[in-house]
């Protein structure tokens, strides 16, 4: 997940920096010294998550955070400041957490956990990363963005959802209407227990009762029950 920094003291950024270089799923991409460079970085950058000081020159952090919130509402914000008086106002702005100076690593690390929480809580995929339409999965504690044409198709196979592709499996624990809802009308469930990419899908050929749908440079198959095979048909012209 990508990272910006707003402080204004040089110190503490590069100490809010080497913390989250620790963590391999955070990337700080951007620095801001003042509250108007923060606005411009997240207009530029589009991060992710914003730590954000409030006693910076220009335009203060609270200030400067909703103007950020009204262009990038999906934006979350960790306030890092040396006093405590803001706390009710930082969450007015639906900041996820508000850290008192010093920062501690462990402090630091609970807020960024918390954050992980509510962009996988809202639905695995982030507005921030919706402009590539990239979709995000959580596994070993761990948050991936995987875009769509990557994927050949989505399996619920027992308790788990495997996304296929060519590259390598990706297990997670979301149900498969999770990923129905959030990708586009390029995909299409099959049969109970699968999600294609019509983009991806070469040919379906008869198994049974059943047919098998499969994919480019790809091994194993996807079903596609009796009922959907019209409209499959409809959606993309493939062989039977």
């Amino acid at each position: 997940m990508k990272i910006l920094i707003a402080e204004d003291d040089e110190a503490s950024r590069k100490l809010l920096k080497c913390f989250i270089e620790m963590l391999p799923q955070f990337q700080v991409i951007a620095e801001a010294a003042d509250g108007e460079e923060l606005i411009r970085s997240v207009m530029e950058n589009k991060p992710d998550i914003a730590l954000v000081d409030i006693d910076m020159p220009l335009l203060n952090g609270l200030e400067a955070v909703k103007s950020c919130k009204k262009l990038f509402p999906s934006l979350e914000v960790i306030f890092t400041t040396g006093h405590d008086q803001y706390a009710l106002e930082a969450f007015d702005v639906s900041a996820v957490d508000y850290i008192v100076k010093p920062i501690k690593r462990d402090r630091l690390y609970t807020a960024l956990e918390r954050v992980e929480k509510r962009l996988y809580q809202s639905g695995i995929t982030s507005e921030n990363a919706s402009k590539n339409k990239d979709i995000m999965i959580k596994r070993n504690n761990q948050i991936t963005f995987l875009a769509p044409e990557e994927i050949l198709f989505i399996e619920k196979l027992d308790r788990k959802t495997v996304i296929h592709t060519n590259d390598q499996k990706y297990e997670t624990n979301e149900p498969l209407v999770t990923y129905e809802n959030v990708l586009g009308p390029r995909f299409m469930t099959t049969h109970r227990s699968y999600l294609i990419n019509l983009d991806q899908l070469t040919r379906v050929e008869t198994a049974g009762r059943m047919y098998k749908a499969y994919f480019k440079n790809y091994h194993e198959t996807a079903r596609v029950s009796k009922q959907k095979l019209v409209e499959l048909q409809h959606s993309k012209s493939v062989s039977n």
